[in-house]
């Protein structure tokens, strides 16, 4: 009932994701890419293309929603579990003074 009660903070994890820089790979995307164009020929990149930048702005507002939504919780959690604390001292005391 009480292990709840006190929750401590998780753990904030860094997300490295390690990025490499080839040359050569580079020159050959923006080659093939350059073809495509001359060429006629065009397809909608994956998101999972390092050129991608379609809906950037409208992900990185989800983000920003759902960790002002979490801040919130847990500073709403926080504050409940404060007054529980003070509620318990004051009947602590008035059971001392009383008594």
């Amino acid at each position: 009932m009480l292990g709840g009660f006190f929750k401590l903070p998780k753990i904030k994890q860094f997300r490295y994701k390690p990025r490499y820089y080839d040359e050569r790979k580079e020159e050959l995307d923006k080659r093939i890419e350059q073809i495509k164009r001359e060429m006629g020929v065009t397809e909608e990149h994956p998101e999972g293309n390092r050129y991608f930048r379609g809906d950037y702005k409208t992900h990185i507002k989800g983000q920003m929603k759902g960790y002002f939504k979490h801040s919130r919780r847990q500073r709403r959690t926080s504050n409940i579990r404060l007054l529980v604390i003070l509620l318990i001292l004051l009947a602590l005391a008035w059971y001392i003074i009383y008594y």
